[in-house]
């Protein structure tokens, strides 16, 4: 297995806040963790166990052996927003079922 790709876990900062005065959303940056990982489509007969239906936009993030998943909220991956629907820890090797999404910002 070919760990070719860099991922981004994303944790929004608990700075961030609204301003009653001004009426708008303040947004203090996001802590950023870049790792290499073998990210690959979600197969048809798994997005229509798991979804129900044929999503698009569905992907199998596996990482690194040992690797320990930071606290997250969102991943970025090739400019694309995605959220994660399971995950499961086989032999030490994190493997992530993510769907991509919108993030407002």
């Amino acid at each position: 297995m070919r760990y070719t790709n860099e991922i981004t876990f994303v944790k929004e900062s608990p700075k961030s806040h609204y301003d009653p005065e001004s009426g708008e959303w303040i947004k203090d940056e996001p802590k950023r963790s870049a790792t290499i990982a073998n990210v690959t489509d979600l197969g048809t007969e798994r997005r229509v166990k798991i979804f129900g239906d044929i999503r698009q936009g569905a992907k199998v993030i596996r990482t690194l052996p040992l690797f320990s998943l930071p606290e997250f909220d969102y991943i970025e991956f090739e400019s694309k927003t995605y959220k994660e629907i399971t995950v499961r820890n086989p032999s030490g090797r994190n493997s992530l079922i993510v769907q991509e999404v919108s993030v407002d910002g």
